[in-house]
Formats: C-alpha cells, sequence, structure tokens
C-alpha cells in the first residue's frame, strides 16, 4: 500500500495510506490528530500494538522537512506489522505476541508544512501570506549572504516548518544557550521561545501523556546513530543498552558527543535531560537529503526489524 517506488511521499499521501491502513484493519489501528500547522495540515498520530499495555514506544519522523524519506520509512515499517502481525516473528517471539506487551506511538509526519515546501515549493503552501513571507525570507537570506541557493533550491533543502522555526531546536533542553539563525528562514532558527510550535507541542503533550519507554527520532542523512547529550549513571546505561540494541540490527555507527557534538535544542535531548526518557535518533542512509529513491531499499533492509528489536528489549528489561 505504501509505495516506496518514488521519492517524494507527500502528506497526501501519508494521510491517504493511514486511512487505508484503518479499513483493512480496524482493530489494530488507531489514529488521533495531535495539532494542526500553520498551513492547515494535521500531525497524525498512528497507535500499533496494546495502547494499554505497561510499555508504550514513541517513535517519530519528518521533522526536517527535506529528510522526507523518514516519513516513507515509518509508514513501510507500520505497514509491514500490521500485515505480519499473525505470522511474523522476531527472537522467537511473534509479533503478535510482543505487540501485545508494546504500544507504539508513531508520529510519521512531524512536520508537514515544511516537507510540503521542500517537495512542491510555494505551490506546496495554501496561505498566501506565508507564501510571501517565504519570499521574503529567502530575499533576505540571499541579500546578507545567509545563502547561495536559487529560490527553488532554498526551497527544496528547506528544513523548518511554515513559520520558518527548525522544530528540531525547538525544545526546552539548551534552547536558551543555542545561537543558530536569527531570524526565520529555511534552517536553524529556533523560535521565539521553547515549544513555541504546535508541532513541537504535539510532541512534547504526546511524550508526557503516554510516558513512553523510549523514543525513537528517525533524520536522514549518515547512517549513524546519535544518543549522547551527557547523560550519567543509570540513564545512561538504559540509553547505550537501547542504542546496542538498534546498532545490532542496521549497524549504524554510533557517535558519541565527546566527538561529535550536535546543536541543541533537540526533540532527543529534552527526552534525555528533562524527561529522563532513553531515546536515541537514527540517521539513515547516505546521500545528501533529500535522497534518492535508490538508497530506500538499503535503508529498508536495515531498519525493517528495529521496532521488533526495540519491542523485545522493552519486554525483557
Amino acid at each position: 500500500m505504501v509505495d516506496t517506488s518514488e521519492q517524494i511521499y507527500s502528506y497526501d499521501e501519508l494521510c491517504e495510506d493511514l486511512q487505508e491502513l484503518k479499513r483493512k484493519y480496524p482493530e489494530k489501528l488507531q489514529l488521533n490528530v495531535l495539532a494542526t500547522t500553520a498551513d492547515g495540515r494535521e500531525v497524525q498520530e498512528a497507535v500499533f500494538g496494546n495502547p494499554e499495555a505497561k510499555t508504550q514506544i514513541l517513535i517519530h519522523a519528518g521533522i526536517h522537512a527535506r529528510e522526507y524519506m523518514t516519513c516513507m520509512l515509518v509508514m513501510n515499517q507500520l505497514e509491514f506489522y500490521l500485515e505480519y502481525l499473525e505470522e511474523g516473528s522476531y527472537g522467537g517471539t511473534t509479533f503478535a505476541e510482543l505487540f501485545e506487551q508494546v504500544g507504539v506511538h508513531l508520529v510519521p509526519m512531524v512536520n508537514p508544512d515544511g516537507i510540503s515546501i521542500s517537495q512542491f515549493g510555494l505551490e506546496g503552501i495554501t496561505s498566501a501570506s506565508i507564501r510571501q513571507q517565504i519570499e521574503e525570507w529567502y530575499d533576505r537570506d540571499k541579500t546578507s549572504g545567509a545563502t547561495s541557493y536559487s529560490f527553488k533550491n532554498y526551497l527544496k533543502y528547506w528544513k523548518a516548518n511554515a513559520r520558518g522555526v527548525d522544530l528540531n531546536r525547538n525544545f526546552d533542553y539548551g534552547f536558551e544557550a543555542y545561537q543558530g539563525a536569527a531570524a526565520p528562514g529555511a534552517q536553524k532558527y529556533k523560535g521565539t521561545a521553547a515549544a513555541s510550535e504546535a508541532e513541537a507541542t504535539a510532541l512534547v503533550r504526546l511524550t508526557e501523556k503516554i510516558q513512553p519507554a523510549l523514543t525513537i527520532s528517525y533524520h536522514a542523512t549518515g547512517s549513524v546513530i546519535y544518543w549522547d547529550y551527557g547523560q550519567t549513571g543509570e540513564l545512561r546505561t538504559a540509553c547505550k543498552q537501547m542504542v546496542d540494541v538498534i546498532h545490532s540490527i542496521n549497524d549504524n555507527e554510533i557517535k558519541y558527543a565527546a566527538t561529535d557534538q550536535q546543536d541543541a535544542a533537540g526533540y532527543g535531548d529534552w527526552c534525555v535531560m528533562v524527561k529522563q526518557i532513553p531515546s536515541a535518533t537514527i540517521e539513515i542512509g547516505v546521500g545528501a537529503a533529500p535522497m534518492a529513491i535508490s538508497e530506500y531499499e538499503a535503508i529498508w533492509k536495515r531498519n525493517a526489524m528495529i521496532w521488533a528489536a526495540l519491542a523485545k528489549y522493552t519486554t525483557e528489561q
């Protein structure tokens, strides 16, 4: 059902696929709306497995606009586990048994406005005022030298939401210290306050509501795993154990803050350092985002079993 043959996987396709999956698996899938974006799109949540189980997992993708292949991946994962729930297995345990003990909360496209900009340019935005703002931001960045891109490529490589805020710099850990861009635009502007954006607030509220055992953020690119935010003690041990499970499946390189410091104010930073929830960022692919569809087959093979591995890991803790 989820088309993985074309590079662009749009918000409209995602919504259609979610509805089709709900029709096909009405007892196995719940759909919720977490927020409405500046350009009127809904941030969707899909709940798979057992939402009443003691253990819940939160997975999100597409928080950075140009990294939209992550959305295709997690939707492909969702369909895979729904389709093979009764006959699939991991580590000697059936998917049905695993996901009776674990609920998965998937936010498959955190930033649908930004993704629409990256995929379709200004035609991806319905609001005339937002389109005008984006043009003004480009003119400013081009004049100041902040970008050397053509307008077409400025939009193609867009990371922010439609309000020009980098959503993964909009969380309340390291927010005050993070500098980034001084004004709204394609990337690295943190916003006026932590969780100022509806999309970031949606993730915060969902995390606080379900109190997940762990969270996974899918990004692109680099085929690495980021997890080290300065946590110590038992939390650090738990995070590293989770990362080792992920690494055993996708063989991504594990990165450490001591040698590869990342920008602050991200969702993972907030989960670990504020909420004390084990969290990791999985970077897929090799080429620059938006990635070529030719990369997808290898990405799928490396990540298909991640949900099952994490579910089994949490049930054994």
